[in-house]
């Protein structure tokens, strides 16, 4: 959150008789301000700690959920890249990354299926998609509308273009058309945090798992497209990942998909207005880039339900051990609980 010292005009008395005035800071003022950003240091010192350890019992349970429902996968897929350099993912530069690649020619990507929202069978959705890691959308007929939720407040995209504004939403706020689907869909369980709104005037962030509670990503196209790129959880296991923010990601990738020519297979589609992605955000790689049409923005709504079946291990990892992520995550905590939009680059996000 940006602060700017207030000044205070000062007229000199040559300046009375030239309307010239000079500008004096508001020592006072600086003052309050230092004190405040020192005691916002502190709080996020004292907080600390107790984020890590309340990420250490998230990884332990995300471990032990993923571990007794894990029939679906073979057991060494479960523990995806182990060796030095992927699980010290923040040691790996894009030069590094991009020497590691298995592949030499791109594959053709994968459909990914659209159900009707009203008539869709959602147990079997739940069993065949979902615990599997496989990405599906919900539409309606003829694209009509699903759901009328929107931002607290809209960013038309002309203050800090090119980067990615992220809102937190009330944690209970209400969707009426998706709150359904959530509860056909996952009935027992509860959402991991704020729901967040991601508006902006951008391309596209980096190809990324989100690091943090094991959940399911409702993602509600508000207004507009975006193409989306997603990795299934064995493919996102085997790739070199750096540590982020909150994330995973494949470094240098905003702003492209040089990257596809390492995965052996992925989902490429496009997500439209009125329709609701479901997938596996913190076990399956995703990217997402804006379509933009006559100067419009998307405006999407990201609903994190608590699902840890098919996180990725990396995730636990870091949750559990790693003192920067504790930090950055109770900083990205105390952001999202102001009432501001978050302003990411998009080389960060």
């Amino acid at each position: 959150r940006k602060h700017h010292n207030n000044r205070t005009f000062i007229m000199s008395e040559a300046s009375k008789n030239d309307k010239v005035t000079s500008e004096a800071p508001d020592a006072g003022n600086e003052f309050r301000e230092t004190a405040a950003g020192i005691g916002l240091a502190a709080t996020k010192a004292l907080l600390t700690p107790l984020m890590g350890l309340g990420l250490m019992g998230i990884a332990a349970n995300d471990a032990i959920a993923t571990g007794v429902t894990g029939a679906y996968y073979r057991a060494g897929d479960l523990l995806g890249k182990t060796n030095e350099e992927a699980n010290n993912a923040t040691a790996v530069s894009e030069a590094e990354y991009l020497k590691a690649s298995v592949k030499d020619k791109r594959v053709e990507p994968t459909k990914v299926e659209v159900f009707d929202y009203d008539d869709a069978d959602f147990s079997m959705l739940r069993k065949d998609y979902l615990d599997k890691g496989v990405p599906f959308i919900l539409r309606k007929k003829d694209g009509a509308k699903i759901s009328d939720a929107h931002p607290p407040k809209e960013d038309d995209g002309t203050v800090d273009a090119g980067n990615i504004s992220v809102l937190a939403d009330k944690y209970g706020a209400s969707y009426p058309g998706i709150d359904e689907i959530v509860k056909k869909l996952l009935p027992y369980t509860i959402r991991a945090h704020w729901p967040l709104w991601f508006q902006g005037n951008y391309k596209s962030g980096l190809a990324h798992v989100d690091l943090g509670p094991g959940t399911c990503n409702f993602y509600f196209m508000k207004r507009g497209e975006k193409d989306v790129v997603i990795a299934p959880p064995e493919v996102t296991r085997s790739l070199i990942l750096k540590t982020g923010i909150d994330n995973l990601h494949i470094p240098g990738s905003a702003g492209n998909h040089d990257y596809l020519g390492k995965l052996e297979k992925y989902y490429r589609f496009t997500v439209e207005e009125q329709s609701i992605l479901i997938f596996n955000n913190s076990g399956c790689l995703h990217h997402f880039t804006n379509i933009v049409e006559e100067g419009v923005n998307p405006i999407a709504l990201s609903v994190r339900i608590k699902h840890a079946y098919g996180s990725e291990s990396r995730g636990w990892l870091n949750l559990a051990t790693n003192a920067k992520v504790w930090w950055n995550m109770t900083d990205h905590l105390m952001n999202l609980q102001s009432n501001e939009a978050e302003i990411r680059k998009v080389d960060k996000a």
